[in-house]
């Protein structure tokens, strides 16, 4: 017998997910022979409960919520160790990660989807002691950004994170990392150094465009030192599509790498667009770690 789990956010996209919530129930459970929902009450939740249906036989996992739900989620199935099939409706601010499987964004479409799916194997990283779907990012930009209001993103989007973050920017306040990959080792004063594991980014495409979610890769950006006529010149090019040049930043491939803070002034980590870790910051690759339904 065929069993799936299905764990929602219910304060989701503006507390929407409450009303797509029996919708998706309904398609699962034409899917599965049993199917089973529980809403998050508090943090950690879809992160237990995703291991507890991996480690008990569970043939699926769903979820329906943002990007902390979705790392969240995916946390707890890398735990688990076990294989096992994912999906995820995306119901975020930015859902870089349904954006480079092309899985719809608006909430219903994404449910009709399921009714035709395929898997594909996707890529996941790791971070010290934790796992991520997206990106890892630090510098002055993330700190900025994690101070977004729900009330900015309501009315703008992905792109309060690009204004807050452009603002942050203007500040020219640069840290000190120490970059440790297979390649070697390097120094480097960058405002903003960002691990990707897709070509979405923010909801843009700029920094990795050649990124894919089962490459085995991770995309390294180092911003150099910005000034302000630096920033009047890219953001045009960066709002109208176009990749961002290495006179910028440096883009290398990596396996793994180690990011350390090299100044006194201290300075936070960013992983799927929640708080992370304190610096060193170790990363490494998990290739085709989740298998993920897609569109058919």
């Amino acid at each position: 017998m065929t069993k799936a789990i299905l764990i929602v956010n219910p304060t989701a996209g503006r507390e929407r997910a409450k009303y797509h919530k029996e919708n998706l129930y309904d398609q699962l459970r034409t899917m599965f022979a049993e199917a089973e929902l529980r809403e998050t009450g508090k943090a950690g939740d879809a992160t237990e409960w995703a291991r507890e249906a991996s480690l008990a036989g569970y043939d699926a996992v769903f979820c329906m919520g943002g990007d902390g739900t979705l790392n969240e989620t995916v946390n707890g199935l890398a735990q688990a160790r076990q294989e096992i099939n994912f999906g995820f409706i995306p119901m975020g601010t930015v859902n870089d990660l349904a954006r480079a499987l092309r899985i719809p964004l608006h909430p219903e479409a994404a449910i009709a989807m399921l009714k035709k799916t395929k898997t594909v194997k996707v890529d996941i990283g790791k971070v010290n002691d934790r796992y991520f779907v997206n990106t890892v990012a630090a510098g002055i930009m993330p700190e900025a950004v994690s101070n977004v209001s729900i009330e900015q993103k309501t009315r703008l989007g992905p792109l309060a994170y690009f204004l807050t973050g452009l603002k942050a920017l203007q500040t020219h306040r640069a840290s000190l990392f120490k970059i440790t990959t297979e390649k070697g080792e390097f120094i480097h004063r960058s405002p903003l150094v960002i691990a990707m594991l897709t070509n979405s980014v923010g909801s843009f495409r700029n920094l990795a465009p050649q990124a894919r979610v089962n490459d085995g890769k991770i995309w390294l950006a180092v911003f150099k030192d910005f000034t302000y006529l630096d920033l009047v010149k890219t953001v045009p090019e960066i709002l109208a599509g176009m990749p961002l040049s290495s006179e910028y930043m440096y883009l290398s491939t990596v396996s793994k790498v180690t990011v350390s803070l090299m100044d006194q002034e201290p300075l936070t980590s960013n992983v799927d667009g929640d708080a992370g870790p304190a610096f060193p910051l170790r990363l490494e690759i998990l290739p085709s770690f989740l298998s993920v339904y897609v569109p058919a």
